[in-house]
């Protein structure tokens, strides 16, 4: 069996992990740049967006098994990145929250990230970066 360009072309999937390979290296240039891994900048992010948060509710969020969650966040922690805010305890909640070092970091690559998400650094008008942006939300439920 011959597969056709044209047909490859056509599959959505193929496409969209193609492109999100694309655009991860320009991404994950800026996220490092702060000394930060792509899963340390979704935990800044999230608490920054969201306030605090649970280990589950973070690995949730970031779309990280919990398990790989762990160690991400002691590092956090341990680097003053992250607090917990509550007493804890066996079978209690914990949650972190951003330390003003933490807060800093997030502070000082958001605007280069939110730059290169920019619809024109993208090659996109704004419809279509807006357009993508939902058809994207929906495809990250299945």
């Amino acid at each position: 069996m011959k597969i056709e360009q044209s047909e490859i072309d056509a599959a959505v999937t193929w496409t969209l992990s193609r492109a999100a390979r694309a655009i991860e290296h320009t991404m994950t240039e800026i996220i490092q740049s702060s000394g930060l891994s792509a899963v340390q900048f979704g935990v800044l992010v999230q608490l920054s967006s969201n306030g605090p948060m649970t280990r589950a509710e973070l690995a949730r969020a970031t779309m990280v098994r919990p398990q790989s969650m762990a160690g991400v966040i002691d590092g956090m922690v341990e680097a003053g990145m992250l607090e917990l805010s509550g007493a804890g305890g066996r079978g209690r909640a914990n949650p972190l929250i951003l330390t003003t070092k933490g807060a800093t970091i997030i502070d000082a690559v958001w605007p280069q990230f939110v730059e290169a998400n920019a619809a024109e650094n993208l090659g996109l008008t704004e419809e279509e970066a807006t357009t993508l942006n939902a058809i994207l939300h929906r495809l990250r439920t299945l």
